[in-house]
């Protein structure tokens, strides 16, 4: 079950890893790889990142990496009508998921456009069409502008792969709004990700786990 959570939900599944011409496939999709965010085990906050790294073994595994807590980057290309995830084999010899990642959010930032809008919580979404909210994780330059935009320190919750919602830290009282929307969206939503509510320091533009939004809420 958790491996089917993991690799199949929103239409993502892994090709036959025994297809030949791994390294032709990245050739042909390199301009096509995107970031696509996962969590390390659904729905809960369980450290499983030793379990996920033995779901696999070698050259058959997905490339990802782990970011803050229970989040992860996988790294993804359309064929199809779906996305599949590159394993370790489609890549050229040599290089790294730091140049993977790289070339991935390049291609990211060229292809998917991001908005900041008000949300009828009280604070904003990030928006891009519905299915690459979550990757703004990756692009510093979006976060750069969404706390110039507000003017301060951000705290954002990604309850969901298409679901980015924001508030600026001084925001005492929308920022609890936002919690109460992460509760009820982790009750009925779909491509859940994390409760996790993160906090963007618009100097640095660190990203810190700042709280987390529990089975029962409290405020």
């Amino acid at each position: 079950m958790f491996l089917k959570k993991l690799f199949t939900k929103d239409g993502i599944d892994n090709r036959d890893v025994q297809h030949p011409g791994h390294q032709r496939f990245f050739q042909e999709a390199k301009n096509d790889v995107l970031p696509w965010i996962k969590v390390t085990y659904p729905f809960t906050r369980d450290n499983c990142r030793d379990s996920v790294k033995q779901l696999f073994q070698g050259e058959n595994m997905p490339v990802f990496q782990f970011w803050l807590d229970d989040l992860c980057i996988f790294y993804a290309v359309e064929k199809n009508d779906r996305y599949e995830f590159l394993l370790q084999k489609d890549l050229p010899k040599g290089m790294t998921v730091e140049t993977l990642h790289t070339l991935a959010a390049r291609n990211l930032d060229r292809d998917v456009n991001f908005e900041l809008g008000r949300a009828h919580f009280g604070g904003y979404a990030l928006m891009s069409g519905g299915y690459h909210e979550s990757a703004s994780i990756c692009l510093p330059h979006v976060w750069e502008w969404v706390c110039g935009e507000l003017n301060d320190n951000v705290m954002v919750s990604i309850p969901a792969k298409n679901q980015v919602f924001i508030c600026p830290e001084h925001d005492v009282d929308n920022i609890a709004n936002m919690k109460i929307l992460v509760h009820e969206y982790f009750k009925k939503g779909d491509r859940l990700l994390t409760r996790n509510i993160f906090r963007v320091d618009r100097n640095t533009l660190e990203w810190t786990v700042e709280d987390t939004v529990g089975m029962a809420l409290t405020h």
